[in-house]
């Protein structure tokens, strides 16, 4: 990897980008530890004076950082979807996308817990995206006959997203076994769903 103006090449150009890049990074490979004023501008390649001329705290570096991680989730997700035809197929993409993030991102889980309400109320828009997601691919299988009559598509979504949760908390823990924890969930979701 080569530098270029103090940031990796292919890293944000603009110092406000460099800043949200370089806490992302420290949260995926420490955790909300990893995050510090000082460890932000090392990483970013910034003077801590620059880091307090763009945000007053490690919370609020965090806020954002969070909150363009769940944008660019939210995109990486849609552009996922637009592969593939069908409920099951939707389903089974959504599955595998939930695992790559969480195989890329694995503190993640453990950071939630200890966000400020700013970070927290993106992640919560975040699932609530997903859910209307999920709720929307339920209720085309219902209609196609592919899953069940009875499902309860806005009620099961919400418990579908809780199994992908356990599914990222479990790949957290296993990430060496990644592929055989999201085959098994596939498996335990459709299931559920048929």
């Amino acid at each position: 990897m080569t530098e270029h103006d103090g940031a990796p090449m292919g890293a944000p150009a603009s110092t406000g980008d460099r800043i949200v890049y370089a806490a992302l990074v420290l949260i995926s490979e420490q955790g909300l530890a990893g995050v510090t004023m000082s460890g932000v501008a090392d990483a970013a390649g910034v003077a801590r004076q620059t880091l307090y001329n763009h945000y007053p705290d490690v919370d609020s570096i965090v806020a954002a950082a969070i909150s363009q991680h769940a944008r660019e989730s939210v995109e990486l997700l849609d552009a996922a979807m637009r592969v593939v035809e069908g409920p099951v197929d939707r389903l089974e993409q959504l599955i595998r996308h939930v695992a790559a993030t969480t195989t890329h991102a694995p503190h993640a889980l453990d950071v939630r817990h200890s966000l400020s309400p700013e970070a927290q109320a993106s992640l919560v828009e975040f699932d609530g995206a997903l859910e209307v997601l999920i709720a929307e691919i339920l209720e085309e299988g219902r209609a196609a006959g592919v899953f069940r009559a009875d499902l309860a598509c806005e009620v099961d979504a919400i418990l579908v997203r809780h199994l992908l949760e356990g599914l990222s908390a479990l790949i957290a823990d296993s990430p060496e076994s990644a592929a055989e924890i999201t085959s098994a969930s596939t498996r335990t979701i459709l299931a559920a769903l048929r």
